[in-house]
């Protein structure tokens, strides 16, 4: 019942297009001071079986938000991400927006046409979170365009607020420049986990 009860608030949440307000929310990323260390690997599958990796993303902002269905503040968090991902469409930028524990065909169903403005990718054992240091939901992550964690954030962050949008404007700016032989060998990747059954 808790969870057919989120799933309903996400759903209108999504359908209203607007945010609650994010009641307690970040309205500013918190800069990580050991962005040179590279993040751990990630390898997930999206809703369709595909493969992705962080190699992938290579040269653009990445935003990587762990959440749940099953998790209230998650789903508070949701319409300003959308957001995010819809106003910087066209930028050299993406949400991974990482689900932890529910199945493909749920997430396809809950998100129907939304699901296209980021790309959701499964974690259904947990691989990814607990290689992350994920500790509480939602978490999020923005990476610069060379790989490096630049913000980390516990808790609900307010993506729609200009001062997030500011930050995420200067990782745009930056640019990028090509992985050294070094990098690339630090940063390999798993194999990416069978999704579960939907």
């Amino acid at each position: 019942m808790h969870i057919f009860r989120s799933a309903i608030m996400l759903f209108l949440l999504l359908v209203a297009g607007t945010t609650t307000g994010n009641a307690g929310a970040d309205s500013a990323l918190k800069l990580r001071t050991s962005h040179h260390t590279p993040p751990p690997p990630l390898m997930l599958l999206d809703l369709a079986g595909k493969p992705h990796s962080l190699e992938d993303y290579r040269g653009k902002v990445v935003v990587i938000n762990f959440f749940g269905t099953w998790c209230p503040p998650c789903l508070q968090e949701m319409p300003s991400l959308l957001l995010l991902a819809e106003a910087w469409k066209d930028s050299p930028f993406i949400v991974l927006a990482i689900d932890v524990g529910d199945s493909a065909a749920k997430l396809r169903q809950l998100f129907g046409k939304h699901r296209k403005a980021f790309t959701i990718l499964l974690d259904s054992r947990q691989t990814a979170s607990r290689s992350w240091g994920v500790l509480s939901f939602p978490t999020s992550f923005v990476l610069d365009p060379e790989g490096r964690i630049r913000y980390s954030v516990e808790g609900i962050v307010a993506w729609d607020d200009p001062k997030v949008a500011s930050q995420i404007a200067a990782l745009l700016s930056t640019g990028s420049s090509p992985p050294t032989d070094v990098d690339a060998e630090s940063n390999k990747e798993p194999q990416p986990e069978a999704p579960g059954a939907d």
